[in-house]
């Protein structure tokens, strides 16, 4: 059994050979690249590495390190933001850096940040709806996007393929583009200019998707699209509003993806206390449910699998990354690989990937004991079920 096919028999809701793990799939389920360098250094692997996201200063595991510790993914999508040509993967800034996206919002990293901030936002200024009418959206290069895939794919034989996003939610990036104090409000006092947001981007992401899908064709791969709705106690906003402004549109934009590519399965990454709009969710398309923030409310593991896990992939959850793993000991660590997998693994349905990424705070020897318990615990190094069906 290959990698490929031991997240197709997880996807299908077979017990694979072992548990599954993701590291860098997708721009949320990496590694930081301050971190990545030192287990690098660890292992004595003086390879280079790069970074699809700069903005979080997430790295790309290099394929040598991919096999020791028995990464099965392979993220296609373009970069987030070129890479400033000097700029450290891994080390400060010497000054403060500005940099600008596509959407022209601007990011600030100064030398004593670990990750870039945002700096600018482009519809800050006045009324939303006339902000609009100013605001020029960015172009989606559909044939590039083509050739990335096209490329990646025939080099790639044994790993499973995530074809990753390359911007938030609707939710999201209207919050970025806006701020998110002046959206907030007007999404109770405009909500017809909401909603033309919502609708530009819901377009800007037809074309995106159009081109990352143009040759996928029959092949079985996970489409990773997001909005972040929850905190860690609540929602955001209303499970009315979800239900009034972006369900609807994500349910286009799934079954666009899937009238695309039939065989593609959607993994939706929303932070938070997101239980409430799970049924939504399910009804709107998607399939995978990433990153499984079980420490926020109503979250809890064993629920969400007894109560979800006949229609969800849970594509996460295998280790919280604000309190054992920063602040744990080893042993704590893999005590709490060892119970996620126990209560998610069994009858499949379950990828192995912490709860976002893996940040710069985590001490390297959590760091492999997370790797070596999922190995281990999981069934890789045995390559059989290690008897937890």
């Amino acid at each position: 059994m290959n990698s490929r096919q031991a997240i197709q028999m997880t996807i299908a809701h077979s017990e694979p050979d072992w548990v599954p793990l993701d590291v860098g799939g997708m721009n949320i389920s990496s590694i930081s690249s301050v971190l990545l360098k030192r287990m690098l250094d660890h292992f004595d692997l003086p390879e280079t590495f790069g970074s699809s996201d700069i903005i979080q200063r997430i790295g790309t595991p290099p394929d040598t390190l991919k096999r020791m510790l028995g990464i099965d993914t392979q993220r296609i999508g373009p970069q987030r933001i070129p890479i400033p040509e000097g700029f450290s993967l891994w080390e400060p800034p010497p000054c403060p850096i500005v940099i600008e996206d596509i959407w022209h919002v601007g990011w600030e990293m100064r030398p004593e940040d670990i990750y870039f901030h945002q700096h600018t936002y482009p519809l800050a200024s006045g009324d939303l709806g006339e902000a609009l009418e100013a605001y020029t959206f960015p172009r989606v290069d559909q044939a590039a996007l083509t050739a990335g895939v096209r490329s990646r794919l025939m080099g790639n034989q044994e790993l499973f393929c995530v074809l990753d996003r390359d911007c938030a939610g609707l939710f999201e990036m209207s919050q970025r583009l806006r701020g998110m104090q002046s959206f907030f409000m007007d999404l109770l006092l405009d909500t017809a200019a909401a909603e033309r947001l919502a609708d530009a981007l819901l377009e800007y992401k037809f074309s995106y998707w159009d081109g990352m899908l143009a040759e996928i064709g029959d092949e079985q791969v996970v489409v990773a699209e997001a909005d972040d709705f929850g905190t860690d106690q609540s929602l955001l906003i209303s499970p009315e509003l979800i239900r009034q402004i972006y369900l609807p549109r994500l349910t286009q934009l799934i079954s666009h993806i899937k009238k695309t590519a039939p065989n593609a399965k959607v993994c939706f990454h929303s932070c938070g206390a997101i239980r409430p709009i799970i049924p939504d969710l399910i009804e709107a398309g998607v399939d995978m449910l990433n990153p499984v923030q079980y420490n926020a409310a109503g979250m809890d593991l064993k629920g969400l699998k007894r109560d979800f896990g006949r229609d969800l992939v849970f594509w996460g959850g295998c280790i919280d990354t604000t309190r054992i793993l920063p602040y744990g000991t080893a042993s704590q660590v893999a005590d709490e690989v060892k119970r996620v997998i126990d209560i998610m693994a069994p009858g499949g349905g379950f990828v192995a990937t912490t709860v976002h990424n893996l940040q710069a705070d985590v001490p390297l020897e959590n760091a492999l004991a997370l790797f070596k318990t999922i190995r281990e615990y999981g069934g890789r190094s045995q390559g059989a079920s290690h008897g937890i069906s």
